[in-house]
């Protein structure tokens, strides 16, 4: 009787996925389309690899959701707008829709006004990743770019204030040597898939174990906190790839450096390039003027 309910039984049927080498996952909101056009426009001129992009659209209503679309990007759209204190939810839906659609060794998560601006990104994770097998997230983590350690006190004490909102993640990510408020710099960092499957599969992402993180003005941790957390109670550890001589070249307030200095230091990704202050225009027309030589000389070597 036993083996006739289990011929009868429906068999857990697989996903279908598609493989590739990197999956970025990014937020965009109102008003970022400008961003959007440049980065996608970067991943194109400098990634040697096979790379995807969902976008989570935040309910925009200026055309940003019709452009992602049409740009080729696989697009998920919030039904109403979460705001920059719903970010973290908006991201776990874009992270547990890159697992669910594709097969890749690594998900980056990026911001619109970050930027490649340089080769070799792929080729730097998988040496990064492979060095440190014990990784499951990296970026700018303990060190800035400037080699002075981060100041992370802010997030500390909202994580205090917020403690009963984390459930048991949070108790296992202290248990495995997570410290209170630590966080990648959320303008870009990279998450080992095989990490963010083990978040997932324990149900995180959708707020099992009593991980029920504030969405709410005033109340919201960063996104970049909650991540990082979320990897140490999955029994891994971050790395800083984002200090003095190494590939990243993350600030939360505009670019660390004048965009000439970063490319003279070999950055890989920068971050941020707003939309409308003179710095930043200058900035992305810098960029801008670099991925056209780049691309010429690159066709130059093709002939």
């Amino acid at each position: 009787m036993k083996s006739l309910f289990q011929r009868l039984a429906r068999p857990v049927m697989p996903r279908a996925r598609q493989r590739c080498d990197l999956v970025f996952v990014m937020a965009i909101s109102e008003g970022e389309w400008v961003g959007v056009e440049d980065l996608l426009d970067s991943l194109h001129t400098y990634l040697d690899c096979r790379w995807r992009l969902i976008a989570v659209d935040d309910a925009t209503t200026d055309d940003t959701y019709e452009k992602l679309l049409d740009a080729g990007c696989w697009v998920v759209r919030n039904p109403e707008k979460l705001y920059l204190w719903g970010l973290d939810l908006t991201l776990r839906r874009g992270f547990r829709e890159a697992l669910r659609l594709f097969d890749s060794s690594f998900v980056v998560k990026i911001d619109p006004d970050a930027l490649v601006i340089g080769p070799g990104l792929y080729r730097v994770l998988q040496d990064t990743f492979t060095a440190h097998p014990r990784v499951g997230i990296a970026g700018t983590y303990r060190i800035d770019w400037n080699g002075e350690r981060r100041d992370l006190s802010y997030w500390r004490d909202r994580m205090k204030q917020r403690r009963k909102d984390l459930g048991k993640p949070l108790e296992r990510a202290l248990a495995n040597g997570y410290i209170l408020g630590e966080g990648v710099q959320g303008g870009c960092y990279a998450l080992r898939s095989t990490c963010l499957e083990r978040i997932d599969s324990a149900g995180w992402l959708e707020g099992a174990e009593g991980y029920r993180p504030r969405h709410i003005k005033g109340q919201q941790i960063g996104e970049d906190s909650l991540i990082t957390m979320l990897v140490h109670a999955a029994g891994y550890e971050g790395l800083d790839i984002g200090g003095p001589g190494q590939p990243f070249g993350i600030w939360d307030v505009g670019l660390p450096m004048p965009p000439e200095d970063l490319i003279r230091q070999n950055r890989i990704v920068t971050h941020a390039l707003k939309y409308h202050d003179d710095a930043s225009l200058a900035a992305r027309a810098y960029f801008l003027l670099r991925r056209q030589l780049d691309r010429d000389t690159t066709i130059k070597h093709q002939e």
